[in-house]
């Protein structure tokens, strides 16, 4: 059975990539090519916000269950 700690580790791992990647979209590092509208790429942004937005909320609830 797994516990809440690695729920909670890989849920840190995750939205570490996450901001990463949000970082270089929005610096303009990330290369997207000449096919991807940046309507497309701002979307992108939205949705990346938000699962970095869920993972912390996540990481809130079970904050206190992975300190048990």
């Amino acid at each position: 059975m797994t516990i809440v700690h690695d729920f909670v580790e890989e849920w840190i791992e995750m939205r570490s990539k996450l901001q990463r990647q949000l970082k270089l979209l929005e610096s303009g590092e990330m290369r997207t090519g000449p096919d991807v509208a940046a309507s497309a790429r701002d979307a992108t942004i939205i949705r990346i916000r938000k699962w970095i937005d869920e993972l912390n909320d996540l990481l809130k609830q079970y904050a206190h269950a992975d300190r048990t």
